[in-house]
């Protein structure tokens, strides 16, 4: 990694935040993957492994998800992804 690429990544959580705090819009593209990943029925350790990334890690993203969507399980998610469609 250059010197630049490194102030790069230290510095991407700073400044504006461009996407809304709740809803679909607000979720991340790893989110996104993750919810998708639910409506297909996989399980968390499935997903670590599609994702490459630990099962706490998915669990993580799954708990960012269900408060940002406002739902408080895997079945209400997968609901509200087949809505969202």
């Amino acid at each position: 990694m250059t010197l630049e690429e490194a102030v790069g990544y230290a510095q991407r959580g700073r400044g504006t935040r461009s996407r809304p705090s709740t809803g679909w819009d607000s979720l991340t593209p790893t989110e996104l993957d993750v919810v998708r990943l639910v409506s297909e029925g996989l399980g968390n350790k499935d997903i670590a492994a599609r994702l490459f990334m630990s099962h706490r890690t998915v669990q993580t993203h799954l708990t960012h998800v269900y408060s940002k969507l406002a739902v408080t399980s895997r079945v209400a998610l997968a609901q509200e992804a087949a809505r969202h469609g």
